[in-house]
């Protein structure tokens, strides 16, 4: 059904009216909120809330802008100060209370002397020779036993402090011998710069030690069907220089005393 030309005409004039009254006073802003408006209208049911264009159109209507919107909308729900006990600001909630600085002088830092002179907790000790015992200490094969060649183990290590000036190495059995620590070998003079010595080798300037055997040198032969033996490297900071066949619980005491750099290593012995 049409309607007349003038008919549709009484019709765009009222809309016109109308929608200069709804612009208020908001000048030329009354376009941005109608042109809003318009954007929620058109984003249909399944477009986000319209909470936006509701806080643009409260901030259009009281003659700001809009960036007013967010203000507008936190007074709309119970003021800013609503939010913050006291009615504080939202600055003032957003910083936080002040915590009061500590007073005094600062802790003093670690001084270039006092790095050089820290030890390491401990040295990494293994030995190539062993062999894995699925649980236990690692094993040490029957060759390097009396029951075998009874030839020193291969080692590596590493972890060694700058600055050391010696290196030994001492290989015990766990249980003592009569109330006493048994010494299977006793090796001083290992250059710090080293990180392995090959089995059954000694390196250049390496001195052996006296055994509890009675016996320069290295051997281990226990009494019963089997036994464990501690291998310990220790890095000193000075050299200690004993003479070959020297007392090794001696040594062992001095090497504790100057440095507490060392690492360990258990090896388990079974006779088949």
């Amino acid at each position: 059904m049409k309607f007349p030309k003038t008919a549709s005409a009484g019709i765009v004039l009222a809309l016109a009216v109308a929608a200069l009254a709804l612009g208020g006073c908001g000048g030329g802003e009354s376009s941005d909120a109608s042109s809003s408006s318009s954007n929620s209208n058109a984003s249909g049911p399944g477009a986000p809330s319209s909470g936006g264009s509701s806080a643009n159109a409260a901030g259009v209507a009281g003659g700001g802008s809009r960036n007013d919107a967010p203000a507008a909308a936190a007074d709309a729900a119970g003021g800013v100060g609503s939010a913050v006990p006291g009615g504080s600001s939202s600055a003032a909630a957003k910083h936080g209370s002040t915590v009061p600085q500590p007073k005094g002088a600062p802790e003093p830092g670690i001084t270039p002397e006092q790095r050089r002179n820290a030890t390491v907790a401990s040295l990494t000790l293994q030995s190539p020779s062993s062999q894995s015992s699925g649980g236990g200490p690692q094993v040490l094969p029957a060759e390097y036993t009396c029951d075998g060649k009874g030839t020193s183990p291969a080692f590596r290590w590493r972890g060694v402090p700058q600055g050391s000036a010696e290196l030994v190495l001492f290989a015990m059995n766990v249980q003592p011998v009569n109330g006493q620590l048994f010494f299977d070998w006793a090796v001083a003079g290992l250059s710090p710069e080293l990180e392995e010595i090959e089995a059954g080798k000694l390196p250049k300037g390496a001195v052996a030690g006296r055994n509890s055997f009675g016996k320069v040198g290295y051997e281990i032969c226990p009494e019963g069907s089997g036994e464990t033996y501690v291998f310990s490297l220790f890095a000193l900071p000075k050299k200690l220089s004993p003479s070959q066949g020297f007392e090794p619980l001696a040594l062992r005491k001095a090497a504790t005393e100057a440095s507490g750099n060392v690492g360990l290593l258990a090896l388990g012995y079974t006779r088949g």
